[in-house]
């Protein structure tokens, strides 16, 4: 095989450039962070799942309004630098007030692993400060359960295509497999170990090594994103087959390791990847906690759609766009209505009656229509060849899902 060397790592350039752009049509903006570490960030194989924290004045016109212009700082720039397009993936994705970092009513346990780079001094030394403070919890051991069963089991070819890629595809298989399926869960099951979010991706699996058996299991994987996945018999088969499965015996070892740190469900060994869904299931969890995971997801929504939906001759959005249709009825209409209803009713609503019973008193008629024409229009099949103009129709309509599930959000935090 014939590689591409290791490109120069721009990372920060693109954090900073990013931010400043934003920044400039979004004064509200206050800080921008990233999930992992830097060195996390493998040059031309990463993307960067971008993290804004805004100042608690945001309003949900705010957030219709910074996501097309956050949509149109993200086109300019995949347009000027075409290098940057596997960075440039999608919008940031989880958009927060600084208010919402703080309160523990909207805590979410993936903030532990976010690395904030740049913004407010204030705010980034008062949310440091806040997360520091917050003792491991409940929700916290959820979080990484729910993470680790993700990926238990057998590696799924084609499960994660590369996108983006260009000259390094052919890196891409062992980029997939240890980065992207492997390290989350060792990561996942080291934070419940030590009952306490472990940022970096790289850092947990030398720590890992301490924890769990076959430390050389992690040499390997380490080895190989420090030659930037140059090992050319890795690639090839039976090789290929055995590290799967080599990966595969590794998290059922350090899942049995879990016995005695958890206290939501019983750890056996013999566990399946099915069973232990099953188990993390029908652990109760408080519909609102579900409820705030997924609604803070949708803010940009509109702005990526958008961006997804440009021609831009380097950059492949087709299966991106497959991937964010497949499921945005489900994230930003089902599960938010069905939540909702179980906070606010007790009781499990189809999400139509749910929008009927809010229709008129929590929620005006015109959002409530609104709604509907984005179900109508997000749900159907998506033919080969339509993908951007269906993009850019459902971003056109999304703008009630958002005032709905900001509204639904403020009536959960009264409660």
């Amino acid at each position: 095989m014939k590689f591409e060397p290791k490109p120069e790592n721009d990372f920060r350039l693109f954090i900073t450039t990013y931010f400043e752009r934003c920044r400039a049509d979004c004064p509200k903006l206050a800080a921008i962070a990233g999930k992992w570490t830097f060195e996390d960030l493998i040059p031309g194989l990463s993307d960067f799942d971008t993290r804004f924290i805004f100042s608690d004045d945001v309003t949900v016109d705010d957030w219709i309004r910074m996501s097309s212009a956050v949509g149109r700082v993200h086109t300019s720039l995949a347009k000027e630098s075409p290098r940057w397009a596997r960075i440039l993936e999608h919008l940031p994705g989880l958009n927060l007030t600084q208010a919402e970092m703080a309160d523990p009513r909207t805590y979410y346990p993936e903030y532990q692993q976010w690395t904030y780079y740049q913004g407010d001094p204030k705010v980034l030394a008062a949310t440091g400060a806040c997360l520091e403070r917050k003792p491991w919890g409940r929700r916290d051991e959820s979080f990484h359960l729910r993470k680790f069963a993700t990926y238990f089991g057998p590696y799924l070819r084609g499960i994660d295509p590369p996108v983006n890629i260009g000259r390094w595809e052919n890196k891409y298989p062992l980029h997939s497999r240890f980065m992207h399926y492997f390290t989350p869960p060792v990561q996942s099951a080291l934070s419940v170990v030590r009952q306490k979010g472990r940022r970096g991706k790289l850092a947990a699996l030398r720590e890992a090594k301490d924890v769990f058996p076959h430390p050389e299991v992690i040499d390997l994987v380490l080895e190989a994103v420090d030659r930037h996945y140059e090992i050319p018999e890795y690639y090839e088969e039976p090789r290929l087959t055995e590290i799967e499965r080599t990966l595969e015996r590794y998290l059922n070892d350090a899942y049995a390791c879990l016995a005695g740190h958890v206290s939501l469900i019983e750890i056996d060994p013999a566990d399946t990847p099915a069973r232990l869904k099953e188990k993390i299931a029908a652990v109760a969890v408080d519909p609102r906690e579900r409820f705030f995971e997924g609604a803070k997801f949708s803010r940009f929504m509109k702005g990526r759609l958008f961006f997804y939906a440009e021609d831009i001759l380097w950059f492949d959005s087709a299966w991106l766009i497959r991937n964010e249709l497949g499921r945005i009825v489900n994230n930003f209409y089902r599960q938010p209505l069905k939540t909702f209803a179980l906070a606010r009713f007790g009781e499990e609503i189809a999400p139509e009656l749910t929008l009927d019973r809010l229709r008129g008193g929590v929620l005006p008629p015109s959002v409530c229509d609104g709604v509907r024409e984005f179900v109508r229009t997000a749900e159907p099949t998506l033919s080969a060849g339509e993908e951007k103009a269906r993009a850019r129709r459902v971003a056109g309509v999304f703008d009630p899902v958002l005032v709905m599930l900001e509204t639904l959000g403020a009536e959960l935090i009264r409660m």
